[in-house]
């Protein structure tokens, strides 16, 4: 399957990276962010990339600039957007049917663990 960064620009990536960390609870609200420099050495891109990222997800309401301070994950998460292609879309059904896949094999484990041996 496709990555779903595949075909987005460096700044949309580290975007979008950041989104998956909030969204799966690695970057919890409030949590401050690494410098820019930071986050540009650990995304392997520019600063100006960097920049570039964490301004787009300070526009969407992911994240919030306290100047002096630092770049804080915000409290509440923006609402999803719908897809606006059909490319995207795809991506979103891909990424769900991934998502059910991957539960009914971690629910068949815990089934088959749960199930009593000849020895009980």
């Amino acid at each position: 399957m496709a990555s779903s960064s595949t075909g987005m620009a460096p700044f949309e990536r580290v975007a979008e990276t950041l989104r998956q960390a909030v969204r799966t609870g690695r970057l919890q609200p409030g949590t401050k962010l690494p410098s820019n420099r930071e986050l540009a050495k650990q995304e392997g891109v520019s600063l100006v990339t960097a920049q570039k990222a964490v301004g787009i997800l300070q526009d969407e309401g992911w994240v919030i600039a306290r100047p002096s301070v630092g770049v804080y994950v915000s409290d509440t998460q923006p609402a999803p957007q719908p897809p606006e292609t059909l490319d995207e879309l795809r991506q979103e059904v891909a990424t769900l049917q991934a998502t059910v896949t991957e539960l009914k094999e971690r629910v068949s484990d815990i089934e088959r663990r749960q199930r009593p041996t000849k020895a009980d």
